[in-house]
C-alpha cells in the first residue's frame, strides 16, 4: 500500500521519537492548526499562480554556486577517507581515528543540500556523539593512506583531523563540553544491558580551509534518560561561506514527542516543517526497536505542517481516539489469476475498495487539513477519497491494482483534484523547468 500522507505523520514521528510546536496561535502558515476555519476558499487559478510565483522565489534563495565550495569538501571528506559501506561499527580501541567522521560529513552535506531531515537521523546524530569523546590529532598521510597520530588523548580535549584540500590545509574538529549525560539501558533490577553512551550537553563540530570557518555543525542536549524516557535537544548547521543555516529541535517525554526544522538563508527563514503528536510510550525505545509498538493504542492526536516563506502552508490535524491509525493500517493491492477457482477478480477488487473506502471516510471525519496562501488571505481545503489504480496489462491472464486512500484539493467552484492531477506538467511547466534547472545544478556539483 502506498504511504499515507498522514499515517506517515504519526508513526514517522514516533518512529523518529520527534514531534512539534507551530510558530502562531491565528492558524495562518507554519501554525500547524489544520483545516481552513473562516479562510476563504480560492480558485484553481488563484492557487496556480501563488505556487508558481512562491515556488519560484524559493528556487531563486537557493544559490547552488554559493554551496558548491562547501558541498564539494564535505563529498571529497567522504570519498577519501571512509569506504562505501554506511555501517559504522564501534573500533575494538577507543581512540580509532575513523569511527563516526563519515556519519559527521555525510549529515553535514546533505543539510548543505537543504535536506532538512538530515539532522534528524539518530544514528548520525549517535555517532556524533561518540566521536565527541575520542581526543587526539592526526594528520592523513597521502602516501599510505592512512591517519598517522601526531598526539594522543592526553594531549588535546578534542579530535583534530588535518589534511590537504585542493593544496590549502584543512582542519576538521569535533570536540564536547558541559554536563555529560549517561545514556544506559538498564532492566528492572538495574543491570545495564547494553552500552552506556556518554553524551555531552554541547557537541561542536567545525571544518577550516586554510584558516576559514567554512562549516559548522552544534548539537545542545538538554535532556537524554533512558529511565526517565525523555530526550531534548536541539541542532543547528551552518554553511558559514555560503550564508546557509538549518535548525533542528527534537523533544520526547513518552507522552508527547515533537521536532521542528527550519532553513535559513542570510537571516531570512525560507522552510519550516514542523510535527507533533500525543499519546503513551511514545519515548518508550525497547517498545518502538522490538516492532511491538502499537500505533493505535498508544497515538492520539497529531499535527503536520509545512512553511514555506511565510507564504504558502500545509497544515494538518489528526484525531486518532476513535481508531483513525487503525483504519489506515490495511493493504488496498490484490491480484487475480484468471484459473484461479476461488473467489472472482470482481470479489478482490470490492473488499480492497472497501477497506480504502473505510480509511477515507476515518480520514475526512479526524483529519482537518488545508493549504493556505497569502499568510492565510485563501485556502485550498484537503479531504479524502478513493483512488484506483490498475496494474493489469490488456489481454494478460494475471489482474492486480490497488485501492488506495488519497489526499484531494478542494477548490472554490467545487472542482476537486488529486495531487498527482493537480500539479501537472502543463499547469507548472515554468516551475517544473526551474527546478529541474536547480536539480541539475546540484547534480553537477
Amino acid at each position: 500500500m502506498r504511504k499515507r500522507l498522514f499515517y506517515s505523520l504519526f508513526l514517522g514521528a514516533v518512529l523518529c521519537m520527534t514531534t512539534a510546536c507551530s510558530d502562531d496561535d491565528n492558524g495562518g502558515p507554519g501554525d500547524g492548526g489544520g483545516g481552513n476555519g473562516n479562510v476563504p476558499v480560492t480558485t484553481v487559478e488563484q492557487a496556480q499562480e501563488e505556487i508558481d510565483r512562491v515556488g519560484k522565489a524559493l528556487a531563486a534563495k537557493i544559490d547552488v554556486e554559493r554551496l558548491k565550495p562547501t558541498i564539494s569538501l564535505l563529498e571529497y571528506c567522504e570519498n577519501t577517507f571512509f569506504n562505501e559501506d554506511d555501517e559504522v561499527i564501534l573500533p575494538d580501541y577507543p581512540n580509532h581515528p575513523d569511527y563516526g567522521w563519515r556519519s559527521l560529513m555525510r549529515t553535514m552535506r546533505l543539510s548543505a543540500q537543504d535536506d532538512i531531515a538530515a539532522l534528524a537521523s539518530k544514528r548520525a546524530i549517535g555517532d556524533v556523539y561518540e566521536i565527541s569523546q575520542l581526543h587526539g590529532k592526526w594528520q592523513w598521510n597521502e602516501t599510505t593512506e592512512e591517519w598517522d597520530q601526531i598526539s594522543d588523548a592526553s594531549m588535546n580535549n578534542s579530535a583534530i583531523y588535518m589534511f590537504k584540500y585542493e593544496g590549502k590545509d584543512c582542519v576538521a574538529e569535533l570536540k564536547g563540553s558541559g554536563q555529560e549525560f549517561e545514556f544506559a539501558r538498564k532492566d528492572s533490577t538495574g543491570y545495564v544491558y547494553s552500552e552506556t553512551i556518554k553524551i555531552p550537553a554541547t557537541i561542536t563540530g567545525t571544518i577550516k580551509l586554510n584558516g576559514e570557518l567554512m562549516i559548522q555543525l552544534t548539537v545542545n542536549t538538554e535532556a537524554c534518560d533512558y529511565a526517565g524516557k525523555q530526550y531534548s535537544a536541539n541542532a543547528t548547521f551552518e554553511a558559514t561561506n555560503a550564508g546557509y543555516k538549518v535548525t533542528h529541535s527534537l523533544l520526547d517525554n513518552n507522552s508527547e514527542a515533537a521536532v521542528k526544522s527550519e532553513l535559513y538563508s542570510g537571516n531570512e527563514r525560507l522552510i519550516t516543517m514542523s510535527c507533533s503528536v500525543n499519546g503513551r510510550n511514545l519515548a518508550d525505545i525497547d517498545l518502538i526497536e522490538s516492532g511491538y509498538f502499537d500505533g493505535n493504542a498508544n497515538l492520539k492526536n497529531g499535527i503536520l505542517g509545512c512553511n514555506i516563506m511565510d507564504d504558502i502552508s500545509l497544515n494538518i490535524t489528526a484525531d486518532n481516539n476513535n481508531g483513525l491509525v487503525d483504519a489506515f493500517d490495511y493493504d488496498g493491492y490484490y491480484y487475480y489469476y484468471q484459473g484461479d477457482t476461488v473467489g472472482s477478480l470482481e470479489s478482490l477488487k470490492e473488499a480492497a475498495r472497501v477497506k480504502a473506502q473505510r480509511a477515507v471516510d476515518a480520514a475526512n471525519q479526524y483529519v482537518q487539513a488545508a493549504m493556505f496562501f497569502k499568510n492565510s488571505t485563501y485556502s485550498v481545503p484537503l479531504t479524502w477519497q478513493t483512488v484506483h489504480y490498475d496494474y493489469s496489462y490488456p489481454g494478460g491472464y494475471y489482474y492486480s491494482g490497488e485501492w488506495s486512500a488519497e489526499p484531494v484539493l478542494n477548490f472554490e467552484n467545487g472542482t476537486t483534484y488529486t495531487f498527482g492531477e493537480y500539479f501537472t506538467v502543463a499547469r507548472f511547466q515554468s516551475l517544473i523547468a526551474v527546478y529541474e534547472e536547480l536539480f541539475g545544478r546540484f547534480e553537477n556539483l
